[in-house]
């Protein structure tokens, strides 16, 4: 389709995330990493680069000048693996950068300074997950979003739909996460037209039209946090999270999701899923009363940047190309599974352990020219907003 379209009803905008602070985000929402090397083993980055396993914290003033210098990207930089309190990576042996060697441009604004490293407790998000996955739950899946598999109740109790009043009619225009007993993280193209604002989020149920005790709608109230350099005239910054009135009830069927804090993409073979209510047929527009979800697999960035480079607008959107703050998946088997409009703001899961329910919010659902097409989705990665969503979620640093 010709023209870039949100997963519901607006637009997104540019961002600007400082290296630094992504880096030192770099933890791993406690899942152990098998056979990894160990604090001060040898390693090599891209180009042969010889580099030592060191802590994030420690590695930063050194990567910050590779990354400024363009002879790194953050994904060019492997992980290690976990200490007990920050990710470790591959950091340079080798100091960087002669002036001979320098590419910066003289346009560019230096990156802020490195934020002191946290050594008394883990971030909050991992403190968050902690807590959530200590819950053993057992769920079932039925093989009964476009070509989605309908979920079971209780599946993801995260879910969360959001209403909207249009013509005095309830409708259910975006999807949810519920992170928090009280925050739900979505889509800023979601909630940013002053006419169409959020009235309630329905948790609970797959059902949304669906009257049973498990079901929660819960008021929205008007502290709506959009990401602050986010523009409906293009498609980064694409996040918000909505504040509920009340705390919900906690229940096997209504329970906040884990946030993905991993900034590099999952293996290919990895358990991805986009989840929604949005339509499920492009002919007849028809949306989904039924929660579905559809397996997607991530593309790699360079490859979604030619996807969308082949779009004769995708430059009026994404004047920056595909950068790391995104995400792109889609069905690279059939082509017939996607996310579509009515699913913006939702999920898209990486499922680490189907058996334990344990699984993490990686990406939002954002935008994309058509459903189901060629070109991949687009999606809001969670990692790169940890700092954002933390200080709205959890101000204080402790869950």
């Amino acid at each position: 389709m010709g023209l870039m379209s949100p997963r519901s009803v607006s637009a997104s905008r540019s961002n600007c995330i400082s290296f630094t602070l992504l880096l030192f985000g770099l933890i791993l929402c406690v899942l152990p990493h098998l056979e990894a090397l160990e604090e001060g083993d040898p390693c090599t980055l891209k180009g042969n680069l010889a580099g030592i396993c060191q802590g994030s914290s420690k590695c930063v003033p050194r990567i910050n000048k590779y990354i400024e210098t363009k002879r790194l990207t953050p994904s060019d930089i492997p992980s290690c693996g976990l200490s007990t309190r920050e990710e470790i990576v591959c950091c340079p042996v080798a100091e960087c950068c002669g002036d001979d060697q320098r590419q910066e441009s003289t346009s560019r604004s230096p990156l802020p300074p490195a934020p002191s490293p946290r050594t008394d407790v883990p971030r909050p998000a991992v403190q968050a997950c902690r807590a959530i996955e200590t819950r053993q739950l057992e769920y079932g899946l039925t093989e009964h979003i476009l070509d989605g598999i309908a979920v079971d109740p209780g599946y993801y109790p995260h879910m969360a739909a959001i209403a909207f009043s249009e013509f005095d009619n309830i409708v259910f225009g975006c999807g949810g996460s519920l992170i928090s007993t009280r925050h739900v993280l979505t889509a800023a193209h979601c909630v940013n037209d002053p006419n169409k604002i959020p009235l309630f989020a329905r948790l609970g149920t797959v059902n949304i039209d669906n009257v049973s005790e498990h079901r929660q709608d819960i008021n929205i109230t008007t502290n709506i946090n959009i990401h602050p350099e986010y523009v409906s005239t293009s498609k980064y910054n694409d996040i918000a999270i909505l504040e509920l009135a009340e705390e919900v009830r906690l229940t096997n069927h209504t329970y906040p999701a884990c946030l993905e804090t991993e900034l590099f993409d999952p293996p290919s073979n990895a358990s991805i899923f986009v989840a929604g209510w949005g339509i499920m047929n492009t002919t007849t527009r028809r949306t989904s009363k039924i929660l579905l979800r559809a397996p997607l697999t991530v593309v790699p960035l360079a490859q979604c940047n030619e996807s969308f480079a082949a779009q004769p607008l995708s430059q009026r959107y994404l004047d920056k190309g595909i950068i790391n703050t995104l995400l792109c998946a889609a069905d690279l088997i059939k082509g017939t599974k996607d996310a579509c409009q009515g699913d913006s703001g939702g999920p898209l899961v990486l499922e680490r352990d189907k058996e334990n329910n344990k699984y993490s919010v990686m990406g939002v659902i954002s935008s994309g020219f058509g459903c189901a097409t060629i070109t991949p989705g687009l999606y809001t990665r969670v990692a790169s907003y940890l700092d954002y969503i933390e200080g709205i979620v959890w101000p204080n640093g402790f869950v």
